[in-house]
């Protein structure tokens, strides 16, 4: 299956061989630079506009990500950064992304197509219906509803691990810890082996 034209360029920085097939398969149409860092991109191709930058990122070695956002115009490129795992996901996305904006290349995908637009066509009746009830404190009452499921789907993604949780969330892991015990979150206990 190959890609539309919308997303013709992409900028991939990762050293995981693995990925870059993985990129080169999924993603035919489309014209890939790849480099294991934003130093190793050549010359010609950091002054090229791409239409994609994904870079792979690890804790506490944000640099490439800085050089990419100094290097690019982000009102025309759109900038993936995560770890392995995460980009692992990113081709399927690009692809739903090219295909819903392929008529209209600088109006966002399909409504649904992004978390922010999946939300807001969600909320729309849920907000009038609260209007309409002359509901109040709308605001803390969504965020508890959201953060909630959030923390509790990462949790069950990262095994329990809370340091590896409250790093995917973007957080503190005591801070994690205190909301984990606010929003009255259970934690899977792991049994303890048998000797």
């Amino acid at each position: 299956m190959t890609m539309r034209t919308s997303v013709s360029s992409l900028l991939l920085l990762s050293a995981d061989p693995d990925l870059q097939a993985q990129f080169k398969e999924d993603l035919k149409g489309a014209a890939i630079t790849v480099a294991k860092d934003f130093v190793s991109v050549p010359r010609a191709a950091v002054k090229r506009t791409f239409d994609w930058v994904i870079v792979e990122t690890k804790r506490g070695q944000l640099q490439d990500l800085a050089e990419v956002y100094n290097a690019v115009d982000p009102r025309r490129t759109v900038i993936v950064a995560g770890s392995r795992s995460v980009l692992r996901q990113a081709p399927p996305i690009l692809k739903a992304v090219a295909n819903g904006s392929s008529r209209h290349p600088h109006k966002a995908a399909a409504p649904e197509s992004s978390v922010e637009g999946y939300l807001e066509s969600r909320l729309g009746d849920f907000v009038k219906d609260m209007k309409n009830g002359s509901a109040r404190n709308l605001h803390p009452m969504l965020i508890r509803a959201v953060e909630r499921p959030l923390i509790t789907s990462v949790l069950k993604e990262t095994n329990g691990n809370q340091i590896q949780a409250a790093h995917l969330l973007g957080m503190n892991r005591n801070t994690l810890r205190k909301k984990i015990t606010e929003l009255r979150i259970p934690l899977a206990r792991r049994k303890a082996r048998k000797a």
